[in-house]
């Protein structure tokens, strides 16, 4: 099959898994979120490639430095929103407590599937696609359509996260080109926000 035509059918595919996943009700969207993500990985590792390298010391630094940089930016932005629209911030408390991981499988699905399946399949598949076919720039356009796909959690600052998550992830992977570095600071910031340093 063309390879435009794969590309652009796995997007619809993340559209409509992620729509599903988002509008289920609380009880099932854990369940439902990793079916989708385990799907996401399974149509980029058999259609597109990762490339992985030894940790370096200077992967280490980008790692820890981008997840605590995202993790200020989102403190700084709570307490923004919390002091201009109150409002917002209340949504945002009422959406984290659907999918805040509660129960021992769901932190292992976090950091096994939900997050690798993220950044493999928008990073690791969608990004570099884009970049073979030359598509205008492949960062911007692999996380504008990332932040669309949250457009379905009704979740305003999880967009605005996804946005500023999907650039700092893509920049280190195309700048240190090593897939370690994006997931290791991708599962360093969402354990820093919901488990370690919870912001709500």
């Amino acid at each position: 099959m063309n390879q435009k035509i794969i590309l652009l059918s796995s997007l619809l595919l993340a559209h409509i898994l992620l729509f599903i996943s988002f509008v289920h009700y609380p009880e099932t969207f854990w369940p439902v979120f990793t079916i989708t993500l385990s799907i996401l990985i399974f149509i980029s590792i058999t259609t597109g490639s990762l490339v992985f390298k030894k940790i370096t010391l200077k992967d280490t630094y980008y790692i820890v430095l981008s997840a605590v940089f995202l993790y200020v930016l989102s403190f700084i932005g709570i307490q923004i929103i919390q002091w201009t629209t109150p409002s917002l911030f209340e949504d945002m408390e009422e959406f984290y407590n659907i999918v805040q991981p509660t129960k021992a499988w769901h932190f292992i699905s976090l950091v096994l599937i939900v997050i690798p399946g993220e950044e493999i399949f928008w990073r690791g598949y969608i990004q570099q696609q884009f970049k073979k076919y030359k598509i205008g720039d492949t960062i911007v356009l692999a996380t504008l359509l990332y932040a669309i796909a949250h457009l379905y959690s009704g979740a305003p600052l999880l967009i605005v996260a996804a946005l500023a998550g999907g650039i700092v992830w893509g920049w280190i992977y195309e700048k240190r080109r090593n897939f370690w570095v994006p997931l290791l600071s991708h599962i360093l910031f969402d354990l820093l926000i919901l488990v370690f340093i919870p912001l709500l």
